[in-house]
């Protein structure tokens, strides 16, 4: 018979980026090395870059980053990497609604028009 109880239990304070107008698809996702330096509050865009053993991490966009350079998920919750906990993943949203007015660029600009098209046809929608 197997033992069944209470373990307790898990929540994340503050605004989160998800809404719930559409469901949403959380991942934790790794963090490069470059991306660890500083905290990465919620609503930054990440992209998908490779690591050093081929391996996909990922680091915050720029406002700077070419058209070319597809956003691919939405920091949720706050992830400070140099802090007590040194994270080394980000909860994010990977498809799903995320509040327009919380995006924005890693040097914490807002998206251009062409990253916020890109970030929707990824299937993250801004509302």
């Amino acid at each position: 018979m197997a033992n069944e109880g209470y373990l307790g239990k898990h929540s994340i304070g503050g605004e989160r980026a998800a809404t719930s107008d559409h469901q949403v698809v959380l991942h934790y996702l790794p963090l490069s090395e470059a991306a660890r330096a500083k905290a990465i509050p919620v609503g930054t865009v990440l992209k998908r870059v490779g690591g050093e053993d081929g391996a996909a991490v990922w680091e915050p966009l720029l406002s700077s980053d070419e058209a070319t350079v597809m956003p691919a998920a939405v920091v949720d919750s706050p992830c400070d990497p140099t802090g007590e906990s040194a994270e080394t993943s980000a909860l994010c949203v990977v498809h799903g609604g995320v509040k327009a007015r919380l995006l924005k660029t890693g040097d914490d600009k807002p998206l251009s028009d062409i990253q916020a098209a890109l970030l929707m046809e990824r299937g993250i929608f801004a509302v």
